[in-house]
């Protein structure tokens, strides 16, 4: 059933370095991510694979071209794009992941550099050949984070150098409704050692095919929140947010994979430059 509380204002709150930086949650999510089946947290890793391999292809990337990885997780996609010789900087809030992406690059001397940052806030670098955005990240910031995200990204690359980015897509907004459910242990213990209660609650925002889930936990000695925001969003929206931000009109995927696009699935991907200097 719907929640009786207020439904929030829309991006009222932000607490994605909070989730991701969180010590028990960042566990589970690590144990996700290295799952080559799961998909809650990185997509499976033979979707990865052939990411990767339409990547280098379509981003025309070789031995020495340096991408941008936002959000890299683990590195799934960074250290296989490293194995091929390929100069790749990799960003994340998360401790945990990036101490386990460290760690496979140094194991083998891959050429990848994987730092903690807020790719909203700190210093993203220059000179990129390309820059990756995967998982739908976009998709979870406000219009306000985008639109500074798009630029510090189009800084960060090279004149004509590319974004590749997955989006939630306007139709996945039908699958969403509102509720609210509490219950012990919340989703199996994901969010804190067990005991504590949790409590999930989702509100619809179809004026903005927006969508809030919102997690309460309270472990007894303290209670905390997390917000999780997903903006449905068409291609329209995203070509004049990328055009905005001086990068180019994109050519549009089903995925990134290369996927023909369907204007009906969940999802689609972009691929956008660096559009050049005005005279």
């Amino acid at each position: 059933m719907p929640s009786a509380l207020p439904r929030p204002e829309p991006f009222s709150a932000f607490t994605t370095p909070e989730f991701w930086d969180d010590a028990h949650i960042s566990a589970r999510m690590l144990a996700l991510h290295l799952d080559p089946e799961a998909a809650p947290a990185s997509r499976p890793h033979a979707f990865i694979d052939r990411s990767v391999e339409w990547l280098v292809e379509a981003l025309v990337l070789r031995r020495g071209s340096r991408v941008l990885d936002l959000g890299c997780g683990p590195g799934l996609y960074a250290c296989r794009l490293a194995r091929q010789g390929i100069e790749v900087t990799g960003l994340d809030v998360s401790r945990r992941s990036i101490a386990h992406a460290r760690s496979i690059a140094d194991a083998e001397g891959l050429p990848a550099e994987f730092r903690r940052a807020d790719y909203l806030r700190d210093d993203l670098g220059h000179g990129f050949d390309a820059a990756i955005l995967i998982y739908e990240d976009f998709c979870t910031l406000s219009p306000d984070q985008r639109a500074g995200l798009l630029r510090r990204t189009r800084e960060a690359l090279r004149p004509g150098g590319a974004l590749v980015m997955d989006v939630t897509a306007a139709p996945r907004f039908d699958l969403e409704s509102a509720g609210v459910v509490r219950e012990p242990d919340l989703m199996g213990g994901f969010w804190a050692r067990s005991p504590y209660m949790g409590t999930h609650e989702t509100w619809t925002y179809p004026e903005l095919r927006l969508v809030l889930d919102r997690y309460t936990i309270d472990t007894g000695s303290e209670v905390r929140q997390f917000w999780n925001w997903l903006h449905c969003l068409t291609p329209a929206q995203v070509t004049a947010e990328l055009t905005a931000a001086a990068l180019t009109a994109p050519d549009l995927f089903g995925d990134v994979t290369g996927a023909p696009f369907d204007p009906t699935a969940p999802t689609f991907a972009v691929l956008t430059r660096a559009a050049p200097p005005q005279p």
